[in-house]
């Protein structure tokens, strides 16, 4: 699985029609075991306290979530959320019921599941680079995870699509991320740019035009290599919508239940997933689009929405 700007298209009916939520982002836990600098979710506050979300209140929160039609869950963080104590209990119920779900993971602790897609955040070519951008020393040992769940799910599970990604900074990093990860039994290589509140962190022309010389590097690579993937976020560095027009397309929940108006928003709580009119409130709610991260996952859905709602003269005449 890889996130891609032309998914909207499958859903067609719910941008014409009824405005269900698609996709579910849940956080199970509150803490991770890791210290990314560039985490969205460690910029905010939280509570004091460790919390992870418990096996019957995820299902009961699940139930509901597919009362108001949500397809896809997408077990993320917020926190590490393997680390939630009934995690496996958790993925079990979501294979027995057959619910799509991803899971976001550092996969430092070797588990056994089978989602449509597990999506590890490597960030790293050796020991060293991935402490400088994971906050610990754990390369090896998750790339000996990602060799031995490869190796499982070639019988176990074959359908689960199996990534690895990069957050980007140099193309130097590149190469060398590739170059160290090429070998690995995965599906795609995917390469994002770093996110920040108002695209603040690619506002310079220097790092304009790193990202332009990362782009290069990636589609060379990806030119030898059909997994190497361009995440479509490096087309949109300065796309800033000025409204949020899909938001109903995504709901995400933290791990008390709670509704966030989206996933880089954990401080913006617009009611709890069990509320009667939870999807009125949060399509009430509204946002301050200049704290938004860009670029972000539904800058493509809120172009795509806001091509439908616009008023076009003799749209009678194709």
């Amino acid at each position: 699985m890889n996130i891609t700007g032309d998914k909207m298209l499958s859903h067609l009916d719910r941008v014409a029609g009824e405005h269900k939520p698609i996709t579910a982002d849940v956080f199970l836990t509150n803490y991770c075991n890791n210290k990314c600098p560039y985490c969205t979710y460690r910029r905010w506050e939280l509570d004091a306290g460790a919390r992870a979300m418990t096996f019957d209140e995820f299902r009961q929160y699940a139930t509901r979530l597919r009362e108001l039609g949500v397809l896809g869950i997408i077990l993320t963080g917020g926190g590490e959320p393997t680390l939630c104590p009934d995690f496996m209990s958790i993925t079990k119920w979501l294979e027995d019921e057959g619910i799509h779900y991803g899971i976001n993971t550092n996969f430092n602790s070797l588990l056994f599941f089978k989602p449509d897609y597990l999506k590890v955040s490597l960030d790293g070519y050796d020991e060293d680079s991935y402490e400088r951008s994971r906050g610990v020393r754990k390369y090896r040992q998750t790339v000996e995870n990602i060799k031995a769940y490869a190796a499982w799910r070639r019988t176990c599970s074959p359908k689960t699509s199996l990534g690895i990604q990069w957050v980007a900074n140099t193309v130097e990093d590149v190469r060398a991320f590739y170059d160290a990860n090429k070998g690995l039994d995965v599906d795609y290589i995917s390469f994002r740019p770093f996110e920040s509140t108002g695209g603040r962190y690619y506002a310079e022309d220097i790092k304009k035009a790193q990202a332009r010389e990362i782009m290069a590097a990636i589609e060379e690579l990806a030119a030898h290599d059909e997994r190497v993937t361009l995440n479509f976020k490096w087309n949109m560095l300065e796309q800033q919508e000025p409204s949020c027009t899909a938001e109903w397309a995504q709901i995400a929940l933290n791990e008390r239940g709670e509704v966030m108006y989206c996933c880089h928003k954990p401080y913006q709580i617009v009611g709890h997933i069990l509320d009667e009119d939870i999807m009125q409130k949060k399509a009430e709610a509204g946002t301050d689009m200049a704290m938004c991260d860009i670029p972000c996952r539904m800058t493509a859905p809120n172009m795509f929405v806001h091509q439908t709602q616009i008023k076009r003269k003799d749209a009678h005449f194709i």
